[in-house]
């Protein structure tokens, strides 16, 4: 019986993080995110939906600190990350920092 809990728990806890897997929980509240893709349209769409799923999950509304966005040829990436991922010459990622607030 003790094994079957566990593994529910374990099975909770694995799930609950799926939605946004790239959110990073800060200490003080301020959480940040960086999704990294092809194209910056998508990696600020994948963001944007992770945030709200994660503050969702809190019963609360993202409130956003600071975005960042960016594109860069393969010139610009840093030889030694892992660059498979990335189809074109050129990558995009999405760097944000947020917080989560009660819903007015």
């Amino acid at each position: 019986m003790s094994k079957f809990f566990a593994l529910t728990i374990l099975a909770v806890l694995a799930s609950s993080c799926a939605s946004h897997p790239d959110v990073r929980q800060g200490l003080d509240g301020i959480h940040t995110i960086t999704v990294h893709g092809e194209d910056i349209k998508d990696t600020e769409s994948d963001a944007n939906k992770q945030i709200k799923s994660f503050c969702k999950d809190q019963g609360k509304i993202p409130d956003y600190l600071s975005d960042d966005s960016f594109k860069a040829t393969n010139k610009e990436i840093d030889t030694d990350a892992p660059t498979k991922m990335f189809k074109k010459a050129e990558a995009a990622a999405t760097d944000v920092k947020f917080k989560c607030v009660d819903k007015q």
